[in-house]
C-alpha cells in the first residue's frame, strides 16, 4: 500500500487500495511517499528560515508531511551531523530554561550555497515530472 493515500481510504491507486478489511487487492506502483532523499535540502531549508535544535526540526517536517509518522528523531540528527561534517551547519549551545541545553544548528555561507543548488536540482526535476504527466496524461 503506498504511503500518499488518505489512510481512511488506503491506496491512491485503484489496483493496490486497502478494503474495509485491511486486505491488499494488487499491487501499487506509485512509490507513494516522499522521495528518498528530500528531508535533506528540507532540513537546509528549515535552518535557512530559522536556526533550530533537531527535536523542533523534526516536528516542523513532520507538520510539512515530509517526515513519516514514524522516522526517528536519528534520522534528522544524522543528517545534522553530515551538514556540520560537511561545512553547510555548525551548532551553539543554547539554554533556553526549559530543560537541558540544546544544540542550535544554523547554516553556514557553503550551506546556503548547497540550499540553492538543491533549489535548482528540485526545479529540473519538477519540469521532468510535468512533462512526464502531460506526456503520460495523452
Amino acid at each position: 500500500m503506498c504511503g500518499h493515500g488518505e489512510l481512511e481510504q488506503g491506496c491512491c491507486c485503484e489496483e493496490g487500495h486497502a478494503g474495509s478489511t485491511g486486505a491488499v487487492r494488487g499491487t501499487c506502483h506509485c512509490g507513494g511517499n516522499i522521495p528518498r532523499h528530500f528531508v535533506l535540502p528540507a532540513v537546509l531549508f528549515l535552518l535557512d528560515r530559522e536556526p533550530s535544535h533537531g527535536y523542533s526540526l523534526l516536528r516542523k517536517l513532520s507538520d510539512l508531511g515530509i517526515a513519516d509518522p514514524g522516522m526517528s528523531p536519528a534520522t534528522v540528527y544524522r543528517i545534522l551531523s553530515r551538514l556540520e561534517e560537511e561545512g553547510l551547519a555548525f551548532h551553539e549551545h543554547a539554554d533556553d530554561g526549559q530543560g537541558p541545553t540544546r544544540k542550535v544548528y544554523s547554516l553556514t555561507d557553503e550551506g546556503r550555497k548547497a540550499l540553492a543548488e538543491w533549489r535548482s536540482h528540485i526545479e529540473r526535476t519538477r519540469e521532468l515530472l510535468d512533462w512526464f504527466t502531460g506526456e503520460a496524461a495523452k
